[in-house]
């Protein structure tokens, strides 16, 4: 059976995102339920430094087209006008490649006439795997340095992610609305956004809104350090249709449990309460749209 897939985003790093997702992912563990927790920040990984895992890592490669040494003997630059997204310009009489815009769909070598163009493999960053505790297990994937292909690193996490065999998959989105995260979110059961009541809580979250509708994505909220501003993320939520399925306030217990590498459903008093209550409430949103939710 298909895992159910739930992604943490937000708009905006520091909302609190990988803290619901860890601590989400091991108080669903807890419950028996086989879960998988994928860290798709590629540029910026952490949900490991809250384990102690040693991930199986696996070199992600893509196909970059080259040019066969020797001049182009056509010069008749059909690679350069077969290419969307503009990798390949003609200088001299042969064309040059430019690696950081190539998407890899090996349309440009399927179209040369003459074979000046073949394809070869070039690493752009890895996925880790690794078994955190019973019930759980880790997925991260990480981007090369100097590499500009995110997205295909986070192609590859989800991959992995999906060829565990969980019952559950939490994604640990990157932040914001760019390429990075619509690799990530598209197709997941439920989109968990995290905000904070503030002016720029509120604005980004309206992005993160704007990208679930455009990928029709079922969306709920979860507002964090409430206390913090006095902004109504209930009231635009309420306008959106959009259910508020936890509050957590600011607390110096929490920022203080997080900072020592600690897990909230361990390390604060109320802490496995919060989460027990979120998975709760998550159940009854993927209940509540048709998804079969796992005992």
């Amino acid at each position: 059976m298909k895992p159910i897939t739930i992604a943490v985003a937000s708009g905006k790093g520091g909302t609190g995102k990988t803290l619901v997702a860890t601590n989400l992912a091991v108080l669903i563990a807890r419950t028996g339920l086989r879960v998988t927790l994928a860290d798709c920040d590629v540029e910026a990984p952490n949900d490991h430094l809250f384990f102690d895992v040693h991930p199986d890592f696996r070199a992600v490669e893509v196909p970059i087209p080259e040019v066969v040494p020797g001049n182009c003997p056509e010069g008749c630059a059909v690679c350069r006008d077969t290419c969307r997204f503009g990798a390949i310009r003609m200088l001299g009489s042969g064309p040059v490649v430019f690696p950081d815009l190539c998407h890899s769909c090996g349309a440009c070598v399927d179209a040369c006439p003459s074979g000046v163009l073949q394809e070869r493999q070039v690493r752009v960053g890895q996925t880790g795997a690794g078994v955190v505790r019973d019930g759980l297990l880790l997925v991260m994937g990480q981007l090369d340095i100097g590499q500009m292909k995110a997205p295909t690193v986070i192609g590859a996490t989800r991959e992995r992610a999906d060829s565990e065999g969980a019952d559950v998959v939490i994604l640990d989105a990157p932040p914001g609305v760019a390429c990075s995260a619509v690799a990530t979110l598209h197709g997941v059961d439920l989109l968990l956004l995290v905000t904070e009541p503030t002016s720029f809580g509120l604005h980004d979250l309206t992005l993160m809104v704007e990208l679930a509708k455009g990928l029709n994505l079922p969306a709920a909220v979860v507002l964090n350090r409430v206390g913090t501003g006095a902004v109504d993320i209930a009231g635009y939520c309420r306008s959106e249709g959009i259910s508020v399925v936890a509050e957590f306030p600011f607390d110096r217990e929490v920022a203080a449990c997080y900072a020592d590498g600690g897990l909230l459903v361990d390390g604060h008093g109320l802490g496995h309460q919060w989460f027990s209550d979120l998975w709760e409430s998550v159940r009854a949103q993927l209940t509540s749209i048709g998804s079969e939710v796992p005992a």
